[in-house]
């Protein structure tokens, strides 16, 4: 669907811009420290993740109760500060600092000594040799460095890298990773990976897969696991009772509530891999809730925090699973804190569209204009423009329209929307700030239908700001 395809090009320019935000101080930091310790190989590669060697058994890693967090905006406390500002030697892993870079999570269990050496884990093939060096895993994800040694000629040739199970199915919530370019000698790089299924039904047995193209594909958007003109695969052993051991859950049960609306905050997830805050939204709520505004944790005592700010959110039914940044060698206190909601109220779920009079008559608001199109062919695009709201939220707090696909005529007679074969004709907009649309394009059909078309709103951008908080750790 349009609305899904804009969702996902929207949350994923909204992750580059946190991450860009996640260099500040901590960038600075680990630069000087580059300097201090010398810089060894590697290239920063893209986010995200196969025939010989051992088993690289994730055991050790993750006995421990692990703390704190990362990703902010603004410098850090004093605190944090001077840790981060303090030299931890990597040993062996002391050739990965250049790639790690800023990511706080990655960067901090190794300064914790939590990454767990892997010997004897390599594959070899086409010239390309994968090894992985290092691993820290728990009940919600793994970390992973590795090295991709590149023995041809060729000057630039394109990889990703993945984890699979026996099945060549993805493990990664996040699905397949940016494609890389490989130079001839050693890319060290490393990825952070979110488990796609409760980590009981994880197989005893993954797969680091390097999947290699031919250094004339350009169309790298569209790769897929079926273009790749060769594979390297490394077999990662899972340790059950070691990853049920991994990490610290903290049993919150308390509730926030915002614009009279009610979020529990189940539990707390504390691990190598991040932290994991559980919201659930109430269902005897007045208000539907679509998202929530600058949902932050804040790090350290009194005047002296850290704000830190979510990487991502996991959403089944009303859970919400919150997933910031964990600073590992910390243990300072943490609050939960919460800027606002995107929200409707439940009897404002309903837009009700007149496309012969083009009149909106029903809707959450008067943001909302539309217009219809019709084709050579006498094809039918209903656009369906919506104006920003006075208040305003950051890019990533923000919230696309989304419409059921299902819709019914003025004769109560269901159909379904089609997002393919749209008719876009030319518009200019305007150059006030504050003043242009979101534009929604809808097929509706040749067929002049019962007027009015009624449709289910399954998100709007409505922000509703109010700020509440909640100590999660003293």
């Amino acid at each position: 669907m349009v609305q899904n395809e804009e969702k996902l090009l929207k949350d994923y320019f909204d992750e580059l811009s946190l991450e860009a935000a996640e260099v500040h101080e901590v960038k600075l930091l680990t630069a000087i420290r580059s300097g201090v310790h010398g810089s060894r190989g590697g290239r920063i590669p893209g986010r995200r993740g196969y025939f010989l060697g051992g088993l690289a058994v994730l055991a050790v890693v993750l006995m421990f109760a692990v703390p704190w967090i990362g990703g902010r905006e603004g410098l850090p406390n004093s605190t944090i500060q001077s840790q981060l500002g303090s030299v931890h030697d990597w040993g062996e892993f002391e050739v990965f600092r250049t790639a790690v870079g800023s990511n706080l999570t990655v960067s901090s269990a190794l300064d914790a000594g939590l990454v767990q050496r892997v010997n004897g884990t390599s594959a070899e093939r086409s010239g390309y040799r994968l090894t992985v060096d290092g691993i820290a895993a728990d009940q919600k994800g793994i970390i992973i460095l590795y090295t991709l040694q590149n023995h041809t000629l060729e000057n630039t040739r394109k990889f990703r890298i993945s984890m699979v199970n026996d099945e060549d199915a993805m493990v990664d919530r996040y699905g397949p990773r940016s494609v890389q370019n490989s130079k001839p000698g050693i890319t060290r790089g490393y990825q952070h990976i979110l488990w796609d299924e409760e980590y009981k039904e994880l197989p005893d047995r993954l797969f680091v897969k390097a999947g290699l193209y031919d250094e004339n594909e350009r169309d790298v958007a569209r790769f897929t696991t079926e273009d790749y003109a060769a594979e390297l695969s490394v077999p990662i052993a899972l340790n059950q009772e070691a990853l049920a051991k991994a990490g610290q859950t903290l049993k919150i049960n308390q509730n926030m509530i915002l614009a009279g609306q009610n979020i529990k905050i189940n539990s707390v997830y504390i691990a190598v891999s991040g932290i994991y805050v559980e919201a659930e939204y109430d269902e005897r709520n007045s208000k539907e809730i679509f998202g929530l505004i600058s949902p932050q944790l804040m790090l350290g005592r009194s005047n002296d925090l850290t704000e830190l700010h979510t990487k991502r959110s996991i959403s089944q039914d009303r859970i919400r699973t919150l997933v910031f940044d964990n600073v590992n060698t910390s243990k300072e206190p943490l609050e939960m804190r919460i800027n606002g909601i995107q929200a409707l109220d439940k009897n404002a779920m309903e837009l009700v569209i007149d496309t012969d009079k083009k009149q909106v008559i029903k809707g959450p608001d008067d943001r909302i204009k539309v217009s219809v199109n019709t084709g050579a062919s006498g094809k039918r695009t209903m656009l369906l423009e919506v104006y920003p709201s006075k208040q305003r939220v950051r890019a990533i707090d923000d919230v696309n329209m989304i419409l059921d696909e299902d819709f019914t005529d003025g004769s109560g007679t269901q159909h379904t929307t089609r997002f393919e074969d749209i008719s876009v004709p030319m518009r200019k907009e305007s150059t006030v700030q504050g003043a242009i649309p979101v534009l929604y394009y809808y097929n509706i059909g040749n067929e002049a239908l019962p007027e009015p078309l009624t449709f289910k709103i399954n998100s709007y951008p409505n922000p509703i700001k109010e700020q509440v908080s909640l100590a999660i750790r003293k």
